[in-house]
């Protein structure tokens, strides 16, 4: 796809959180799949497809487009996996200069950024009768459905759930996983002596989760932040107490970027970190030495909470091979391919007919399943990733003692609310 014009400057990543700062109820009502199809072109159809995936990911995408070149010799698929550097701006620079591709694999929450811009193809009159239409989990669709339309095929789901070692939790005596944050807590101070520690966490990856079991919520219905609450006081101390209190976590934890925790995790200097399933497929490639566990989040004062995060595929409706591009994503995700993707890269099932497969029989799955009971999607936003970026200072500055928590989080409300227009 043609790159912005050299007479177009890019957008920053500032102006891009500024850009997705938008509600559920300033979304655009989307077209209905247009018209005009591929066959205006004589030979084969390229297909131009962006997306977000990991090595290991591409690797496995890219083969697959290869089999499906090849049984269908009129389609040619044009990948290009967007930089992780420009995961916040290459898509809204793209809507500016008007240079979308046909389909877009991205993460959350640019279904609704993207909606938002009256830029996606309806997709619920082209999955009836599908087989995977109803066999997907109602999570994952809710994910995908803006206004009461289907916007995205969900190509993966994501559940908080605790990556850990299993190794270090016999080691110190730690047993089972901990069902509560008492357990939680008892658990780190065993592991934590000489330059190890029991826990680690980046970005929301803890805060998130602890906030809905303290019985909070991250924005209101409005999408006003909401986060700033008593909940959100008690989730922000909780974290300030691992900290600080009970010292399990390593030095600097408030400024660990992901590198930071994983490494930590991998070299076993910290016994967990709140991850999900594609650390299973990471640790094994890497050669992890240790016995990897999963454990699902344990209950705080209001119960179990965890967020299941779904990233789709996207046709976008100014393409002229809409129905070439809905046909190759249903291909991607049909029965076949939703089992053979979670296996290849040990990926927690998005279907029933994958969880049914004797290979998620692995304890290492258990969790991802029994976390359905309680797990509550993104909120429908397009402008989560301010959200993430205030809240991100707000850990940092409540962490190293700049604020307390309600005032570190007062002000990453007050910043949320200003930059999603109010």
């Amino acid at each position: 796809m043609v790159e912005s014009s050299s007479g177009s400057r890019g957008i920053t990543r500032r102006e891009a959180l500024r850009l997705m700062g938008l509600t559920t109820g300033a979304l655009a009502a989307a077209p209905a799949l247009a018209a005009c199809g591929g066959g205006q072109q004589s030979g084969p159809v390229t297909l131009q497809f962006w997306d977000t995936f990991s090595t290991a990911e591409i690797d496995l995408l890219h083969k697959m487009g290869s089999e499906y070149e090849k049984q269908n010799p009129d389609i040619e698929i044009d990948f290009f996996e967007i930089p992780f550097d420009q995961r916040e701006t290459k898509i809204p620079t793209a809507v500016e200069t008007d240079s979308l591709p046909d389909i877009i694999r991205a993460d959350y929450p640019y279904q609704y950024f993207l909606s938002a811009r009256d830029k996606l193809v309806y997709l619920e009159d082209h999955l009836e009768g599908w087989e995977m239409r109803d066999a997907i989990y109602d999570i994952a669709w809710e994910e995908v459905t803006v206004d009461g339309h289907i916007v995205g095929i969900p190509q993966d789901k994501f559940t908080d759930v605790f990556t850990y070692n299993k190794d270090m939790f016999e080691r110190d005596g730690v047993g089972a996983f901990p069902n509560t944050w008492d357990e939680l807590v008892t658990a780190c101070q065993k592991m934590t002596h000489g330059d190890q520690y029991g826990i680690a966490w980046t970005g929301l990856d803890m805060f998130y989760p602890l906030l809905l079991q303290a019985g909070g919520e991250m924005l209101d219905e409005k999408g006003k932040a909401a986060f700033n609450s008593d909940e959100g006081v008690t989730a922000l101390q909780f974290e300030l107490d691992l900290a600080n209190k009970y010292r399990v976590t390593p030095a600097g934890v408030a400024g660990y970027e992901y590198a930071d925790a994983d490494n930590a995790l991998k070299g076993e200097k910290v016994g967990m970190v709140p991850f999900g399933s594609w650390i299973i497929e990471n640790y094994r490639s890497a050669g992890v030495e240790w016995e990897l566990g999963i454990g699902k989040m344990p209950a705080g004062p209001a119960g179990r909470g965890a967020v299941s995060s779904t990233t789709p595929y996207m046709v976008m409706n100014d393409s002229d091979y809409q129905e070439e591009s809905i046909a190759l994503i249903k291909w991607l995700v049909s029965r076949k391919n939703a089992l053979r993707w979670a296996k290849t890269l040990d990926h927690e099932p998005i279907d029933e007919f994958t969880a049914q497969n004797s290979y998620f029989d692995n304890p290492l799955f258990r969790p991802f399943q029994e976390s359905l009971d309680f797990a509550t999607t993104q909120p429908p936003t397009a402008g989560f990733n301010a959200v993430l970026e205030e809240l991100t200072i707000a850990q940092q500055k409540a962490l190293t003692g700049k604020a307390t928590p309600k005032e570190a989080l007062d002000e990453a409300a007050a910043n949320v609310n200003e930059a999603m227009g109010g």
